[in-house]
């Protein structure tokens, strides 16, 4: 099946199965340290088990060698899959185990075709969760997809769902649904997808902010005054997530929707105005906390999320092509503040490898050198040399967090070229070159954007349509770009 997963297919070290027969058993000590590490660490970006559950029904029957649930196999191993990824990257680990822990949940992954709809979501929840890390291994595209269409089917995003449910069933109903929309809401923007459910179809509420414990020990609503304060192992990072992501959706839907046309001047200014007074009030009303190990939980990645919102919101778009120079100079302070915060996090090493964190990276290089490219005024004020700093700490990133990743020199390549020739503007000053404008288009999705200037006595005939497609990832692609060579009815999950 070609897929955007083929992007990372020509890796050699992901490319080749793991060696399962050097796979030694861990210890007990190491399942808990494990399942520990998944909880601290990733659970509060996108909460899909409910803790105590988890340990009494599946962790601890598994660690006794008497499992009573056909998905404790496959929950078990999953689990610690993606925490291991978090010990390879923030420990002294073996850089092996996350995909053998892979491998043997999915030598359970058919029983999932016969437990029930909600437990099965909670599986392909979690399996998306180890894909961001491993997209090779994982199609997040259509498994997170499936995912949301089968909570639509069970009324998830209804709030009649929930009444007459206990509190603990309640919650979990809402962590679920909310889940899988932020899973999927995040791979239709940054794949330049259509969503799959709109806002206006939502009227579930946000999960309440409680900690698990509180779900097993009470079934009355806690006070309202009692949640003001967030807490680390509480939802309040992930409400907060899901708050972004419905802007995220309006933003992608007003200006990078296929049916897109340019606003007018008036609109363009008040539409934009009202979407970033709302991404600052998100920024200034993040949570903090003291103590934190979540990357999720950090100022840095709160900073990361605004910045990649704002350069969505005022990069070239279908509503507006042409940017204004002060379009660019926001673009431009954007790119610049995420890169700041991707660097102090890389400093701290509590940044690791994701297919979202490539692409944000990667449309912030390109935006910025698009936005000096197009402004003089820009250029000036920045320099050569502050320019040539920031294109050197960008590749620096790239290569670090793709740790040897053949995608990782894809993206460092592309980005030196452009760079390189927008640093000889500062030199001899502007060159028309409209094969680069085209490619800066083309990165941004606007390819069919691209003017098109008709031979004399030549008309373009209306009826037929421009049947061009927006490949603004094909060249990074081992195979190209082809979408719609998929057979769903012989469709796997698992590359």
């Amino acid at each position: 099946m070609s897929s955007a997963w083929k992007l990372w297919g020509d890796d050699p070290d992901t490319a080749a199965s793991c060696d399962m027969e050097s796979f030694t058993e861990p210890d007990d000590t190491t399942y808990v340290s494990l399942v520990n590490t998944f909880f601290d660490r990733r659970w509060t970006y996108l909460p899909v088990l409910h803790r105590p559950s988890f340990v009494s029904e599946h962790l601890t029957p598994f660690l006794a060698r008497s499992p009573t649930k056909v998905t404790s196999n496959f929950l078990v191993n999953i689990v610690c899959a993606i925490a291991a990824t978090d010990k390879a990257w923030a420990q002294q680990w073996d850089l092996q185990r996350h995909k053998q822990f892979f491998r043997r949940a999915i030598q359970d992954v058919y029983v999932l075709s016969s437990v029930e709809d909600f437990e099965c979501m909670q599986c392909f929840l979690l399996l998306c969760m180890y894909g961001h890390n491993e997209p090779q291994s994982v199609n997040m595209w259509y498994t997170s997809g499936i995912t949301l269409q089968m909570a639509i089917d069970l009324d998830l995003h209804r709030k009649e769902s929930i009444s007459g449910q206990s509190l603990l069933r309640a919650e979990l109903s809402k962590r679920v649904f909310w889940s899988a929309y932020v899973t999927h809401c995040s791979m239709a923007i940054n794949m330049g997808r259509p969503l799959a459910i709109q806002e206006s179809d939502i009227t579930v509420p946000l999960p309440l902010q409680l900690r698990d414990e509180q779900l097993t020990n009470s079934f009355d609503v806690p006070d309202v005054n009692d949640l003001a304060v967030p807490q680390l192992m509480d939802t309040s990072t992930f409400n907060h997530i899901i708050k972004l992501r419905l802007t995220n959706a309006a933003v992608y839907k007003t200006f990078h929707s296929i049916r897109c046309g340019p606003m007018g001047s008036v609109e363009l200014d008040t539409t934009r105005q009202a979407y970033y007074l709302s991404l600052n009030q998100w920024l200034i009303s993040a949570p903090r906390y003291i103590g934190a190990v979540s990357t999720y939980q950090s100022t840095e990645w709160f900073q990361i999320a605004f910045h990649h919102a704002v350069l969505s919101l005022y990069r070239p778009s279908r509503a507006a092509p042409m940017p204004s120079s002060d379009d660019l100079r926001i673009c431009t302070e954007s790119a610049i503040g995420l890169i700041t915060s991707y660097s102090s996090l890389y400093a701290r090493n509590r940044i690791k490898y994701t297919f979202v964190a490539i692409h944000s990276l990667f449309l912030a290089a390109v935006t910025m050198l698009y936005a000096l490219r197009a402004s003089q005024q820009l250029r000036q004020e920045l320099t050569k040399p502050v320019v040539e700093t920031n294109i050197l700490t960008f590749l620096t990133l790239f290569r670090g967090i793709s740790d040897g990743r053949t995608i990782g020199e894809k993206c460092s390549g592309i980005v030196e070229r452009l760079a390189n020739s927008l640093l000889t503007l500062f030199d001899v000053g502007p060159i028309p070159d409209a094969d680069l404008d085209v490619e800066f288009q083309s990165w941004f999705g606007l390819q069919t954007h691209a003017v098109v200037t008709p031979a004399r006595n030549e008309e373009l005939a209306g009826e037929f349509p421009d049947v061009r497609v927006d490949l603004p990832w094909a060249d990074l692609f081992t195979e190209g770009f082809d979408m719609g060579a998929a057979d769903l009815w012989s469709y796997s999950f698992l590359e």
